[in-house]
Formats: C-alpha cells, sequence, structure tokens
C-alpha cells in the first residue's frame, strides 16, 4: 500500500477533529486549519493515486481498494468545493467521515489492481467516471439531508440546543439539496447510459443484472423520484432530504456488495 495514503488518512482524521472542535467552541482558527488540513490531505492523495496511474497505466478503477480511495478522493474534491461556494462551516463533519470510512474500508481490502478487468474501454471509463462523480454529489447531499432533519427536529421540539446556533437556515441546506440533484442526477444518468452501452457492446444485453447493478438502480430511481418531484411538484424540505439520505444508503449498499 503506497504509503502517502496512510498520510492522507491521518490528515483527514486531524482536519475532522479540527472541524468537530471549531464546532464545539465556534473557534474560527480551528475552523481555518480544518480545511487547511483537509486541503494538504487531498492533495496527497492526489499525488498518490496520480503516481499509481503512472505506474499501471490506467485510472484508479481496477480493485476495489482502487475504487474505495477513489470515491474518497472525489468526495472529498466536493467537500472542497461545496464549502468553499456554499460557506457553510459545519458540512465538513458530516461529509469528510463518508470519505475517511471509504479509506478505511479501502484498508481492509488488497491493493493489487486486478489484471482480469477492462481498463481502456471507453464506454466502461466514462461509466466508472460519471458513477464516481455522482457519489460524491450524492454524499453532500446525504450531509444536507442529514444536517436537515437535525435542525427541523429542533425547531419543531421549540428546544434549541446547540446544532440550532450551529448550522445554517432550512432554506440554505435545502438549497444544497436542490443544486446538487441537478447536478448528480444528470451524472448518474450518463453512468447509468455509458453502463448499458457497454454491456451491449460486451454481452449483447442491456445490461448485466447482478445484485450490486439491481441494488444501484434502485437506489437511480430514488434520485429520479426525487428529481422529479423537486422539478415538477415543487418538493422540498423533509421529503426531499429523506429522500437524498435513502438514496445514498441504497448507493452505498451497492458499493459495498461490488467491492465484496
Amino acid at each position: 500500500m503506497n504509503w502517502l495514503f496512510i498520510v492522507s488518512i491521518t490528515l483527514y482524521f486531524l482536519g475532522l477533529v479540527s472541524y468537530l472542535l471549531h464546532l464545539a467552541f465556534r473557534n474560527n482558527l480551528m475552523f481555518i486549519l480544518a480545511t487547511a488540513t483537509i486541503s494538504v490531505g487531498f492533495l496527497v492523495e492526489t499525488f498518490a493515486l496520480v503516481q499509481i496511474s503512472l505506474q499501471t497505466g490506467h485510472g484508479p478503477y481496477t480493485s476495489p481498494f482502487e475504487y474505495c480511495v477513489f470515491s474518497a478522493w472525489t468526495i472529498i474534491a466536493v467537500f472542497l468545493v461545496a464549502e468553499g461556494y456554499y460557506k457553510i462551516k459545519p458540512l465538513g463533519v458530516f461529509m469528510v467521515p463518508i470519505a475517511l470510512l471509504m479509506m478505511l474500508i479501502a484498508f481492509s481490502l488488497p491493493s493489487d489492481p486486478n489484471p482480469m478487468l477492462p481498463v481502456k474501454e471507453y464506454w466502461l471509463t466514462l461509466h466508472r467516471t460519471m458513477s464516481f462523480m455522482s457519489f460524491a454529489t450524492f454524499a453532500m447531499i446525504f450531509a444536507s439531508g442529514v444536517m436537515y432533519l437535525i435542525l427541523e427536529k429542533q425547531l419543531k421540539s421549540k428546544h434549541l440546543g446547540g446544532w440550532y446556533y450551529r448550522l445554517p437556515s432550512l432554506d440554505a441546506i435545502d438549497d444544497i439539496n436542490r443544486k446538487g440533484i441537478v447536478f448528480g442526477f444528470p451524472v448518474s444518468t450518463l453512468a447509468v447510459a455509458a453502463a448499458f452501452v457497454w454491456s451491449i457492446k460486451n454481452y449483447g444485453v442491456v445490461i448485466n443484472l447482478e445484485l450490486s447493478v439491481a441494488i444501484l438502480l434502485v437506489g437511480w430511481l430514488v434520485y429520479a423520484i426525487l428529481g422529479l418531484g423537486r422539478l415538477a411538484f415543487g418538493w422540498r424540505g423533509k421529503r426531499t432530504a429523506t429522500l437524498g439520505i435513502v438514496g445514498f444508503l441504497i448507493l452505498s449498499t451497492a458499493l459495498i456488495v461490488h467491492i465484496h
């Protein structure tokens, strides 16, 4: 295993601790330290992924280990962009743990690439790339959903706790869900379409319906319902937050089934 991945996960962990300290004490210095630490960890992991790609001649797509570390990388990438765009400081508390979990899962798996998997087929590469991008975006939607439900519960109980003073408004959180689905669902749809084309070219069928693929399609359907509900029926709030959480849990299950 590349020692750079160990450095990156260490920095992600330290960054998460700093985010938690910032959340607890509302210390801006801890927030700056957290973002800087996560950013350095991201750069270290980027270098590690580039190093692996140069050694193997392909992207990080051919083993369960690579799936996990690359999905962690995309989650951190989306998180850093979202944090800079939305200026929502608690977001790191909810997104960085997902990336950390993916890295920990990766460390439990063999890191050698699978030579039996095709790595330079255009449609398969497009499917994999779009899948990782959408997964990271859906992780952001999941994080916003958790924040929304926590804040809504406190507002409805009329017993305002610490979260009320630390989380942004419900409208601001809901906007993350809306913009996330606007970007993430078309990307995930492109991933599904690329998988269909690749399956037809290689197997002569629209799709090889394995268990992980079936679960993945269920997750895609949940996001299709979420997107349609927002666009056609004006859904927002708790319903969309819950669907975002459910969809991500389904996609995570599909990934776990696939890598095992």
